[in-house]
């Protein structure tokens, strides 16, 4: 049992490692800069272009940073199905929760209604990858970004707006400034901290 735990507390050390550069913040805060911003925009392709591809780039980066400063980690591989169904039936509650809301407080038929309460929604969304990070690294600092995604889901719902999504839209350029431009920091202290040897080249692709 004990050699269990501790099997347990070296993979979320690995994970929590593979983490420290920020880059899941970088990139996590430009996807919803991107959808805030550009929702209106035919720049909105590019979001769907940068979903397909932030896995890769994110990869790329690390490959010339990251990789020769700290090592890789191949992680075990769980089952996808697994992972799915708590991801579906995580926002099926959200959506419960705020069906339930709404229907209490307001009016389900209204549209409008909707679109005042999709701030809340989109911040209790969030807290679902958050909650998970945190729960595979064990670090404290995803279970801040999952508290300020519920404060600025709260604080955007509760004010008033003149008409259109711009509650929803600030919510998503707030949070994700803010996530965009703290992984920014932590890249750069991360550069700091660990410098790159001299004999080594910055690409560790291969």
């Amino acid at each position: 049992m004990t050699q269990e735990i501790n099997l347990k507390e070296i993979e979320k050390k690995a994970y929590r490692d593979s983490q420290r550069d920020g880059l899941m913040e970088v990139m996590m805060g430009l996807i919803l800069i991107t959808f805030g911003g550009f929702l209106y925009s035919p720049i909105f392709a590019f979001y769907i272009l940068l979903i397909i591809f932030s896995k890769k780039i994110v990869e790329y980066i690390r490959r010339r940073y990251t990789y020769p400063r700290i090592g890789f980690v191949k992680f075990h591989e769980k089952n996808p199905k697994d992972a799915l169904t708590g991801v579906f039936l995580f926002e099926f509650a959200v959506i419960v929760i705020i069906f339930t809301l709404i229907s209490i407080f307001g009016d389900l038929k209204d549209y409008s209604q909707w679109v005042k309460w999709s701030p809340l929604f989109f911040g209790m969304i969030l807290v679902g990858p958050f909650a998970h990070a945190a729960s595979r690294s064990g670090s404290i600092r995803y279970t801040g970004y999952a508290i300020l995604s519920v404060v600025l889901g709260v604080l955007f719902f509760l004010i008033e707006f003149g008409s259109g999504y711009a509650g929803l839209i600030l919510y998503l350029v707030f949070i994700g400034a803010f996530l965009f431009l703290s992984g920014l920091v932590i890249f750069t202290l991360f550069l700091r901290k660990y410098p790159l040897p001299a004999e080594e080249t910055p690409d560790a692709s291969e």
